[in-house]
């Protein structure tokens, strides 16, 4: 299956979608960044996505979110033997403990995101590092 170097970034705000976008650009030769507005959509690229035979090799996920928020998607993921195995960031503003335990509880890392664009560039680099390790598994 070929998982190479596409990440599912999931996330309704689109200050932080370009911030993000930004930080990828260096990494765009080979990384592709796909993005959903919420869980439903989300979920619907990830049927697209294994429709295609080509699923992420990291999904990135915003708590609050209309629709369908972070944590009810982040449970679908895990309910899904198709999906169980992509590594999952929540990748929030939440501070709150019970997110955190939430995400670890489904076998999701927790990330607070930082404020300032250099850490944001730090995480993604992170992020990359994932996939890489990722599709070497593969």
């Amino acid at each position: 299956m070929d998982r190479s170097y596409t990440i599912l970034y999931v996330d309704d705000d689109d200050d932080d979608l370009m911030i993000i976008a930004e930080a990828f650009e260096k990494y765009t030769d080979n990384l592709r960044v796909v993005h959903a507005y919420n869980g439903n959509e989300g979920l619907q690229v990830l049927r697209n996505m294994k429709e295609k035979n080509m699923l992420p090799c990291l999904i990135i996920l915003d708590i609050n979110m209309p629709v369908m928020d972070g944590k009810q998607t982040l449970a679908e993921i895990k309910r899904n033997k198709d999906y169980e195995n992509i590594p999952v960031v929540m990748f929030s503003t939440s501070h709150s403990i019970y997110d955190k335990n939430f995400a670890e509880r489904l076998g999701a890392e927790f990330i607070t995101k930082p404020a300032s664009y250099l850490d944001i560039q730090g995480l993604v680099k992170e992020f990359v590092n994932k996939c890489q390790l990722e599709v070497l598994k593969d």
